[in-house]
């Protein structure tokens, strides 16, 4: 688990103030999901120094990994230019569509946690784009009742194929709570997804 100093909570809180809809990072799938990315990464990827986060939102998960991974370098990716501003604080940041990203410098890692809310054009061409020899960290889920989520799977099998995870290094599902089901009277579960998987020469999706 992590630990949060003051300063980094102070810096969050002045941040809800600034854009209040930035409290919606921090519902306790939002949190659990970073987490559980954060300790994969620190586990499986501890040397990882140069990290991109695309879809980063207001930096919240660049915010958690730097404490993890003190001496990372963070580039956050975003096409929303309010909540990149705020992140743009602390990290790098680039402001544009993520799958028209140019690298310019070699990476080590790079992160999407929005892959639900791609078409699956838009992956396929963000994911050709990242370098042959480049680590990668993917998040979805299989909540289909979410009008954005263009591109929810039906288990964590599905996920994989979709994601082009050819290399994985690890994957895995975290189960979490949706919205309460009003007829049930039931809390709704569902299913987040990660894979590590790693880019060589051989891994493009057509």
């Amino acid at each position: 688990m992590l630990k949060y100093d003051n300063e980094q909570l102070i810096h969050w809180m002045d941040g809800i103030r600034e854009n209040p809809d930035m409290v919606n990072c921090f519902w306790a799938s939002q949190i659990h999901s970073k987490e559980w990315l954060c300790d994969w990464v620190k586990s499986f990827l501890p040397s990882a120094n140069r990290i991109i986060v695309f879809g980063s939102w207001y930096g919240v998960l660049a915010d958690m990994l730097k404490i993890k991974l003190p001496n990372s370098q963070i580039m956050c990716v975003d096409k929303d230019h309010k909540p990149l501003l705020w992140s743009a604080r602390k990290h790098a940041y680039w402001l544009g569509e993520m799958q028209y990203f140019e690298y310019e410098t070699n990476v080590d890692l790079v992160i999407n946690t929005s892959t639900e809310h791609m078409t699956q054009w838009e992956y396929d061409t963000w994911y050709n784009n990242i370098p042959v020899n480049t680590y990668f960290v993917v998040q979805g889920n299989n909540d289909f009742k979410e009008k954005d989520h263009v591109r929810a799977c039906n288990g964590l099998t599905e996920f994989r194929e979709k994601s082009n995870i050819v290399n994985c290094l690890h994957s895995g599902v975290l189960e979490y709570e949706g919205p309460w089901d009003k007829i049930e009277n039931k809390p709704t579960v569902y299913e987040r997804y990660m894979a590590i998987g790693f880019k060589d020469n051989n891994d493009r999706k057509n």
